[in-house]
């Protein structure tokens, strides 16, 4: 099965923070429109694909040729957003942006986990949050990583200066020493974190206390998740767990998050879906070998599930890729032609 958490943080707000969107006015529709182009082929609460500023194309159109080579359905889960998705979406929590509700979020995760898992051997598990690597910043120097200047994000050089200031900030304003979230892992993540942690995390946890593996599909964003999973219910809990992405995110020579998934745990594995989109024929794939976009919607986790599940080529999934944004792009005129 395939699920991804949607989520809105004002952070993604702070400008220059997210390049998850073209701007700040439409970056909170980016999430739902990720769930419609998934779904539907074309992002419908927006004009234009969901795409970097500089013209790199959003990921949703990855996700959707990996699960279409698998024939794997996306699920959608919310848990608070400005805007919802016009197609089928769980809606765990209204409220968007703050995270008050951390314990019930985690909870209703838990159960959505072991429904997963009663239908499915394998689960991967992805989100789209713009800003997220923000409030993954945060959320791991609350639990005592050393992550300052090692997560990844949308852009080259990541913004480590303001994203380590604003993280700063949260966990002054939270009265939070660095580390001390590991008292209260949830609470830490209603502080200074965002909602798909909390949810994410009881998802992975209800589907592996049932013997399902999951494979946290994503970045910076899921090597947090697996922090406060570690954090919340102890190293049992990530035996069945690995972090799948791409290899962008692996390779991003402003970020470490290999290294800050060894820190959580050595024995946490690392996939990478080994996507090379120098020969594509759009401009704005070709844009990830610039280390733009990177990762999101669960497309390094969904690739990996294809490319396992089929046996498929890299080079087969490429073409599929290819093939998807050419209905993407050419439908909807966007700048990343």
């Amino acid at each position: 099965m395939f699920w991804c958490v949607l989520g809105h943080t004002e952070t993604c707000l702070v400008p220059g923070l997210s390049a998850a969107g073209i701007s700040e006015e439409l970056r909170p529709l980016t999430p739902a429109a990720d769930a419609e182009v998934v779904h539907l082929g074309e992002a419908r609460c927006l004009p234009l694909l969901p795409s970097h500023p500089l013209g790199a194309a959003g990921p949703a159109g990855i996700t959707r040729a990996a699960l279409g080579l698998t024939q794997v359905h996306a699920m959608f889960v919310g848990a608070g957003l400005r805007v919802w998705p016009d197609t089928a979406c769980a809606r765990i929590a209204d409220e968007s942006g703050a995270v008050p509700a951390a314990r019930d979020l985690f909870e209703a995760g838990v159960r959505i986990g072991r429904d997963c898992a009663s239908r499915a051997t394998y689960l991967v598990l992805g989100e789209s949050v713009p800003g997220g690597t923000t409030t993954a910043l945060a959320l791991l120097l609350a639990l005592g990583y050393a992550a300052q200047g090692r997560v990844s994000g949308s852009m080259p050089g990541n913004a480590h200066a303001l994203k380590h200031q604003v993280a700063s900030a949260a966990l002054v304003a939270a009265g939070l020493a660095f580390g001390q979230g590991r008292l209260d892992p949830l609470a830490a993540a209603a502080q200074v974190g965002d909602p798909m942690q909390p949810l994410a995390c009881g998802i992975a946890l209800g589907a592996t206390q049932v013997g399902c593996d999951v494979l946290l599909a994503g970045g910076s964003q899921m090597v947090a998740v697996a922090a406060l999973l570690l954090a919340v219910s102890g190293t049992d809990a990530l035996e069945r767990v690995a972090i799948g992405t791409t290899r962008w995110i692996v390779e991003d020579p402003a970020a470490d998050v290999p290294g800050l998934a060894v820190d959580i745990s050595p024995d946490l594995p690392v996939l990478a879906a080994n996507l090379n989109f120098s020969r594509s024929r759009h401009a704005g794939l070709r844009a990830y070998e610039g280390f733009l976009v990177k990762e999101g919607v669960g497309a390094g986790g969904a690739c990996i599930a294809a490319l396992l599940a089929t046996g498929a080529s890299i080079e087969t999934l490429e073409q599929g890729i290819d093939a998807v944004y050419d209905g993407l792009l050419g439908r909807l005129k966007t700048p990343a032609q």
